[in-house]
């Protein structure tokens, strides 16, 4: 069927869900060469996971989970670390306020739509 339609010049017009996520590149305060690289918003299954954390903390946690996609920390063997709670949690409390709130700037949305209802 593709290929008559491309014969015919016709387009398909099925659309591809890709993520359409934008990222940016963030330095931390307590690590002026680090780099990490952030979502701009969540996916729909990444909100709802969030709603089967106990408390804010992990919440929290969860949601950096989520909107991390890459950082410049390595381990001692220079492997890049994983985004966990271990290694979130090894950080300055200054730092992880200031993902936190790069966080809660993608999440605003969530916060407007609170006040409406």
């Amino acid at each position: 069927m593709s290929y008559l339609l491309a014969f015919l010049g016709l387009k398909n017009k099925m659309t591809k869900l890709l993520d359409p996520r934008k990222t940016k590149k963030i330095k931390l305060p307590s690590f002026p060469d680090s780099e990490v690289e952030v979502y701009d918003g969540l996916l729909t299954d990444q909100i709802g996971a969030l709603t089967k954390s106990d408390n804010d903390y992990d919440r929290g946690i969860e949601v950096l989970k989520a909107l991390i996609k890459s950082w410049s920390f390595v381990d001692e063997n220079e492997k890049t670390l994983a985004v966990s709670k271990e290694t979130l949690g090894k950080l300055p409390a200054k730092d992880f306020m200031f993902l936190m709130d790069a966080a809660m700037e993608s999440l605003d949305f969530l916060d407007k739509k609170k006040r409406k209802s």
